[in-house]
């Protein structure tokens, strides 16, 4: 969102030290996200992330590029769209992964659920359900083939 906020007011992109920065924001962003438990907390970091990207952006950007072509306030309107704009895909993001994993769970319970490690101290082995492929497969159990004679 930063890389797209000083594409508009100034209209240039990041060379590759913009870029890395800005991953490297990224995932130290993330890591403290997965420790934040509020709302307050979490818009506190995503903006703290705009303004460490602005200036991460600012610094890294060729000397020329800024100074006499950027307008401050489209920039800054930009990042304070950014700001919600980010909260509302991280949001659809992790709703998105719930709606997946739920799938992949149903489908490994009509499937067949994966071989559980017994051997790992500490875990207690329960009985994985019997898969409904089994349940409603036709047939017999014995050897299929013909009468012997």
């Amino acid at each position: 969102m930063a890389v797209a906020a000083h594409g508009v007011a100034s209209g240039h992109l990041p060379d590759t030290t913009g870029l890395l920065l800005l991953m490297l924001l990224g995932v130290a962003a993330g890591a403290l996200g997965r420790q934040l438990t509020t709302a307050a907390g979490f818009l506190t970091l995503l903006t703290g992330t705009q303004v460490v990207a602005h200036v991460s952006l600012t610094v890294t950007a060729a000397p020329m590029a800024m100074p006499h072509q950027s307008n401050t306030s489209i920039m800054l309107i930009t990042h304070l769209i950014a700001i919600p704009l980010c909260a509302l895909l991280i949001s659809g993001a992790g709703r998105l992964y719930e709606v997946i994993t739920s799938v992949l769970r149903a489908l490994q319970v009509l499937i067949g659920a994966p071989v559980t490690d017994r051997n790992r101290p500490g875990t207690q082995h329960t009985p994985a359900p019997e898969p409904l492929i089994t349940l409603i497969a036709l047939g017999g159990t014995g050897v299929r083939g013909p009468p012997a004679n």
